[in-house]
């Protein structure tokens, strides 16, 4: 089963929604590591940059941490965010598959870490299901 991003109901058409940088909370990451500077700095550079991903319920990022440093690093008061509507395991689960698929890839041993936790947070999942979500390897 692979969880997908969804977008505000009743918001703008492209499901996008500008949202003010204190009302965020860090990311449950699939990340062992601290933020990378040298990436934020590269995004700060490109000053445009897609929106991030924030589970609704809990306004916590799914997708985006070093986007949001980058927005802060360029004085933004706001960011650009897709909601998801989901349980936090689903929203950990997306985390994994954006990070496997985009920007700066998760170590060989975050993937495994990751997997282990879907493991644990979706039992029911079949090997080829977790090794989907968690990037093949």
């Amino acid at each position: 089963m692979i969880v997908r991003a969804q977008s505000v109901p009743g918001g703008p058409a492209d499901g996008v929604s500008l949202v003010p940088l204190a009302t965020l909370e860090p990311a449950d990451s699939p990340r062992a590591g601290e933020i990378d500077e040298v990436h934020v700095r590269r995004l700060a550079a490109a000053r445009t940059f897609p929106p991030i991903v924030v589970h609704r319920g809990t306004m916590r990022v799914i997708d985006g941490m070093h986007r949001m440093r980058a927005a802060a690093l360029l004085g933004r008061d706001g960011i650009e965010v897709r909601y998801f509507d989901g349980t936090p395991a689903e929203a950990f689960v997306l985390a994994v598959q954006l990070n496997v698929r985009h920007g700066l890839q998760l170590s060989r041993a975050e993937r495994t870490a990751a997997a282990e936790r879907i493991v644990a947070s979706h039992p029911a999942w079949s090997d080829r299901a977790i090794a989907a979500a968690a990037g093949r390897w």
